[in-house]
């Protein structure tokens, strides 16, 4: 019997894929919320601007490697808190208090 090799995680969206990826997020979470998001585009705003430091456009200046570690230090604790926060919006909406959230 041959062994089998362990599954593999999916390939990761390529990085120009970012900045489309958090307009997903921002509509989605607008789908849902509606007018509700004006409470989280400051944090989304933050998110786009750490994004744009970490992946500079042709010609822009790139971060040292000192910037980039607390860039991206700075972008996971903004997204583990909007994770929080949309978690507190769902379990809210599942208990009746939040329109659009909680439904499956």
């Amino acid at each position: 019997m041959k062994p089998q090799a362990a599954p593999q995680a999916p390939p990761a969206p390529p990085i120009d894929a970012a900045p489309a990826l958090l307009q997903e997020v921002r509509r989605l979470i607008a789908a849902r919320l509606g007018v509700g998001t004006f409470g989280l585009e400051p944090m989304l705003d933050e998110l786009g601007q750490t994004l744009a430091r970490l992946m500079p456009g042709p010609g822009d200046a790139r971060l040292s490697p000192e910037e980039q570690e607390k860039a991206r230090a700075s972008f996971a604790g903004m997204v583990d808190t909007l994770e929080d926060v949309l978690e507190a919006l769902h379990r809210s909406g599942r208990a009746g208090r939040v329109l659009g959230w909680g439904e499956r």
